[in-house]
Formats: structure tokens, sequence, C-alpha cells
């Protein structure tokens, strides 16, 4: 079953890569790492790669979903784990949503649905990387029962030598099931590391 789960993970981690295929060949040569430490070298030590990352938004920038049914999450959270390093470096994990109404403020509940959700990290410079994500979620409120896929989201992350944050920005989730849901929504969220992360190679 681990091993079936192990070849749905590359297949689609395949599939979100796709998002990358304008990365500059350069970049494309090296390895992407995310690393404990700001090392001199642009190399990051092995001892210092990390085994899991903790993300979160901040007070004041909750993520929001934007239709014709604006909704909010105070919070959101990602704990996830390095499938295995390349090009780009491959993150699975999930994300959790609390705090979550619409702009008229009716509660929601905004849940993943999807196995498991997927960060690929690609770096650019120092410090910079794109990212693309991959994962399916359900938003329950104000008589709405709808799920929505992300594929290939696009935004960008900056290692903690740059403002710490990753960032996606106007980002279209498409339905999958559920009526009266909007087809399309935008995704705005900006997360931060739960310690000083930095970029490598």
């Amino acid at each position: 079953m681990r091993l079936i789960k192990m070849f749905g993970l590359a297949a689609l981690a395949a599939v979100v890569a796709m998002a990358f295929v304008g990365a500059s060949s350069a970049m494309a040569e090296e390895d992407t790492v995310i690393c404990l430490e700001d090392s001199e070298s642009l190399k990051c030590p092995e001892e210092q790669e990390v085994e899991h990352v903790h993300f979160s938004t901040l007070e004041g920038t909750p993520g929001l979903l934007l239709s014709s049914v604006n909704v909010l999450c105070k919070e959101v959270l990602f704990l996830g784990l390095p499938l295995e390093l390349g090009k780009p470096l491959v993150v699975h994990g999930h994300f959790t949503y609390t705090g979550c109404h619409t702009f008229s403020g009716s509660g929601c509940t905004v849940t993943e649905v999807s196995t498991d959700a997927l960060l690929l990290i690609l770096k650019l410079a120092l410090e910079e990387a794109e990212v693309a994500g991959h994962g399916e979620v359900l938003v329950e409120c104000a008589g709405l029962h709808c799920v929505y896929k992300g594929e290939g989201l696009a935004g960008e992350a900056q290692g903690s030598l740059g403002s710490g944050a990753t960032v996606i920005e106007e980002q279209e989730v498409k339905k999958v099931s559920g009526l009266l849901c909007p087809k399309v929504s935008k995704l705005h969220l900006t997360m931060h590391p739960l310690e000083k992360l930095y970029i490598r190679s």
C-alpha cells in the first residue's frame, strides 16, 4: 500500500512540476534544498537539511478564497516532509484551516480532502524560489458544500535573509463537485515558516 502511495505521489509531483517548464536551465541543474542555517557556502551541509517544514499565516493576513462567496480563514497551517531532493524539491504534507467564515460573518469549515497536499520548490536565485502546489479542499458554509482543486498553483518564496514568506496570489482553484458553488475561486495565501529557513542547493 505504501509503495502504491509513493508511486501516486511521484506521478502527481511530475504533473505539478510542469509549472516549472519556464525555469532557467542553469538553476535547474542544481537540487533545491531547504536549510536550517545561513551557511557561508551556497551549499547546505547535509546535517542542516530540514526534515520537516511548518508554515503558518500571520495574524492580520488570513488565507482568502475569493469568488461570489468570499471566504477567509484566520489561520492556515502547513506541515510537510520532503519527499525527495531534486529539481524541484518535492514536499508532501497537509494543510489545516481554522477560524473560517464568509465576509458577511457566516461560519465556515474548510477541510483538506486530498490524500496529500504537494508543494514543489525550485530555487531561482540565492534565497529565492518558485513554488507550485496541488491539493483539494472542501468548503462548507452558508448552505454550500463545495470541493475545489488547485493544480499547479504558482507562487514565490524567499528564505529568511529575505522576507521569509511564501506567497500565492490570484491563483485559480476550480470546482470539483457541489451544487450552487462558484465554478472558479481565487486563492490568496501568505505563509511564514515557524523557524528560520534558508533556500540553498
